[in-house]
């Protein structure tokens, strides 16, 4: 890129907050990110958002759809509670459609997510029988944010393993963003 940093360069806007082209924010799902934070004492850094994942709603602009995972629920309760209590961004049928098509993860383990290294997400949900809309307004955020690539050339792999973490511990989804550059 044309600025100091390149993919990961940084800046102030007016109001003071900053601005990252590159990684910004880490998951609690990271923990060699969190374990370095700590060998550095820096820790104190991250600013804990609450536990939601929101989205934009494409068709809908200025919209957003919120999946709260509530602190009082372990994992993978709280992220099947986030899941179940939004109506916006899946219909109860994608919601059946896309928890049978987990089932082979879930009872397969990690010889069914390697598996799944050559097929894309977008080709995997008309596997499972997901409509495109799925993909295109849940689906393309997470790929964008794993690995800057459409579903459409993302390995489900990579969704899968994402998705494991996420439901395996409690704060896996949960977001923090630093507190400067």
């Amino acid at each position: 890129r044309d600025v100091l940093g390149g993919k990961v360069a940084a800046w102030k806007d007016d109001d003071g907050d900053w601005y990252e082209t590159g990684l910004h924010i880490f998951f609690g799902a990271y923990p060699n990110m969190q374990n370095l934070f700590g060998e550095l004492g820096i820790n104190d850094r991250l600013q804990w958002k609450a536990h939601s994942m929101i989205f934009a709603r494409p068709n809908k602009p200025g919209e957003f759809s919120r999946f709260d995972f509530p602190q009082v629920l372990p994992a993978p309760l709280n992220g099947i509670w986030a899941i179940l209590k939004n109506n916006e961004m899946l219909t109860w049928p994608e919601k059946v459609k896309f928890a049978i098509g987990l089932l082979p993860a879930i009872l397969g383990g990690q010889p069914y997510v390697e598996a799944q290294d050559g097929i894309t997400v977008k080709d995997w949900m008309r596997k499972q029988g997901i409509p495109e809309r799925v993909t295109d307004e849940v689906f393309i955020a997470m790929s964008k944010a794993l690995n800057f690539i459409n579903p459409d050339e993302l390995s489900m792999q990579c969704i899968l393993k994402a998705l494991n973490r996420f439901l395996q511990e409690k704060h896996g989804s949960k977001m923090a963003f630093l507190d400067g550059n």
